[in-house]
Order: C-alpha cells, then sequence, then structure tokens
C-alpha cells in the first residue's frame, strides 16, 4: 500500500477546522481550531446509547484523571465488541486489527468509531505498519477530531507515522502543528514532538539521513519478505546513492585537507524520539509486541477464519488494508 503524500496536511487542515468566515476576522479571534473535550456531552451520548446511572457516575469521577481512559473506559462498558478488540489489542493478539476494524465500519456512534480508529492505528503502529497508521489516523484527524478526548494523542501518532514512513517533510509539518495545536498535551507527547522535530530536521539536511530512511523502508520490506521488482530497485538506488556520498565526503575531505572537513554536525541519527511512557494505553508511547510470533503459533485454522472474515465482512478501503498487514504480518516471523 501506498501512502499519499497529501495525508501530510492532515493537521494543517485540523488547524483550519472553524477558520473565521471573514478575512477580517484575524486568528487572534480564534486561537486554535481545537476544542476541548466535553464530558456533559459525551455522558449524555453514553446514557443514550445504554450507560447506566453507575457507569456515569464512575465516569465523572475517573475523568478528572484522565478524560481519555476514562471515556475509553465508559465506552468498553457500553460496547462489548469494543471492549472485546481493546483486549485483543492490549494482549498484542493478531485478531485484534481485524475486531477493530469491524467496530469502525459498523459504528453508528461517532464517539466509538474515533476511539476504534484511534486504537487501531495504535495497533498498525505496534506490528511496524506506519503506512497503513497513518492512513487510519488520518481519518480520525478527518472526520472525528474535536469530538473526544484523543485528538492530541491520535495526532502525535499520525505525526510519528509519517515520520516512520519515512515522509520526512510532512511529518515535520505534523509535528509542528501538533505542537501549535496542542500546546497543553501530556509533557511526555510535547517532549516527544520536539524530540522528534529536532531528529526529522537533522535528517531532512543531512544527505546521509535522507539514505539511512531509504535503508529502514527497504530493511522493513525484506523483512516482511517483500523482496520483488520495486524492493530491488530501491537497493540499487540506495547502493547508487551511498557511493555518489561517499564520493563527495572524499573531495571535501582533499579540499579541506583533514578528514572529515570542518563540519561540526551530527550524522548519526538520534537514539529515539519517544518521550516517556504514560500510564495506560490510551495515550501510552509504549508499543505492544510480539503480534507476528502470535500470528506464527496460531493454529491454520484459526488463521484462515481471520482471512475470510477480512474478506467477506470488511468494506473495501479496510478489506485491503487487512488483506497486506496479515500477509506481511506472517512474513515477519
Amino acid at each position: 500500500m501506498t501512502l499519499s503524500r497529501a495525508c501530510g496536511a492532515a493537521l494543517a487542515a485540523l488547524l483550519a477546522l472553524g477558520a473565521p468566515a471573514s478575512a477580517q476576522e484575524g486568528a487572534a479571534t480564534r486561537p486554535s481550531a481545537y476544542r476541548p473535550f466535553d464530558p456533559e456531552a459525551f455522558a449524555r451520548a453514553m446514557a443514550q446509547a445504554g450507560a447506566k446511572a453507575e457507569m456515569l457516575d464512575a465516569f465523572r469521577q475517573e475523568v478528572g484523571e484522565g478524560a481519555g481512559p476514562a471515556a475509553d473506559a465508559l465506552l468498553r462498558k457500553v460496547y462489548r465488541d469494543y471492549d472485546a478488540a481493546v483486549r485483543a489489542a492490549e494482549d498484542g493478539r493478531p485478531e485484534a486489527a481485524l475486531r477493530l476494524a469491524k467496530v469502525v465500519a459498523a459504528a453508528q456512534d461517532p464517539y466509538l468509531r474515533a476511539h476504534a480508529r484511534y486504537q487501531l492505528g495504535r495497533v498498525f503502529l505496534d506490528a511496524d505498519e506506519p503506512a497503513q497508521a497513518a492512513q487510519v489516523l488520518q481519518e480520525y484527524l478527518k472526520e472525528d477530531a474535536n469530538r473526544t478526548p484523543l485528538d492530541a494523542e491520535a495526532a502525535w501518532f499520525y505525526s510519528d507515522a509519517l515520520g516512520r514512513i519515512p515522509l520526512v517533510d510532512e511529518a515535520i509539518q505534523n509535528f509542528r502543528a501538533f505542537l501549535k495545536l496542542f500546546p497543553n498535551a501530556p509533557e511526555r507527547f510535547l517532549v516527544g514532538a520536539k524530540r522528534a522535530l529536532a531528529d526529522l530536521e537533522m535528517r531532512q539536511e543531512s544527505a546521509l539521513h535522507g539514505l539511512a530512511d531509504s535503508m529502514k523502508d527497504v530493511e522493513r520490506r525484506i523483512r516482511k519478505t517483500d523482496t520483488g521488482e520495486d524492493t530491488q530497485a530501491r537497493q540499487k538506488q540506495i547502493i547508487d546513492r551511498l557511493a555518489k556520498i561517499l564520493e563527495e565526503i572524499e573531495e571535501q575531505e582533499r579540499q579541506s585537507g583533514a578528514p572529515g572537513g570542518n563540519s561540526q554536525r551530527p550524522t548519526a541519527p538520534a537514539s529515539s524520539s519517544q518521550a516517556p511512557p504514560g500510564a495506560s494505553r490510551i495515550g501510552s508511547l509504549n508499543r505492544v509486541s510480539g503480534v507476528a510470533d502470535r500470528w506464527g503459533e496460531m493454529a491454520q485454522r484459526e488463521r484462515e477464519a481471520i482471512e475470510t472474515e477480512v474478506q467477506t465482512k470488511l468494506p473495501p478501503r479496510y478489506q485491503k488494508m487487512l488483506e497486506e498487514y496479515y500477509r506481511r504480518l506472517g512474513g515477519s516471523r
């Protein structure tokens, strides 16, 4: 699956949501397009969906400690299919992606759809499938923003996915937009965005970093047994670019008269753009690992049952996404 470079504009589009109708109205009248989560509107919607009084009381008590976890917990109590899908994701079970995609496809409740989309994006990131994660999180930002308490998290992980693809320019654009939109996001996300920006800007300026990004993409393809003509062509391009860069470095050294020239800019990538983890799956920057191993440990009939459901119970856009996900999951063991 290829992700259009136009996806990089998703956060910029979010910045424009609710833009002033008149050109005379300046940005100062609209400090941010982001609207804070409304707990009471959410509680009313959950009451209509069947939430009991004690569930709503628990939500109101928990929301002050973290709106994201509190809202997700209430959704899981009201929608049992969603709860089962999230438990599968938390446990790193391969069927989680299918379960969440089915929830998204069938959801009539916009809160449920938004949370399920967010969770599906996280599942794809856990499986090292950043293009699919970016596609799902882009849908969230376009269709579900300004409704749930997960906007900041979705924006952060969307930007992170773009950087992993790698679409470096787009990731930079979106991390910058994230910092403008969500100045009051949890500290771990703000720190992570700033670290990611520093690393991405260095990669943007460095030919070696650009080459490293291409090598990472090829490595991901090979690890998932994608060794076709396109991957081979990318490998050849990397080799050719590396040879040219080495020639340029040697020429610079000859001109400067000393190994390495006078540049003081580091060429090694930052060790990590991840911030300290949060306390829970919602909002946590930790990844769930071992999904590929679990897929390999499943009985053949269980894998075939999942693949059949992908073919028969999903709309075309998710069918294609999940077909590729499970095919590559099997090749990454």
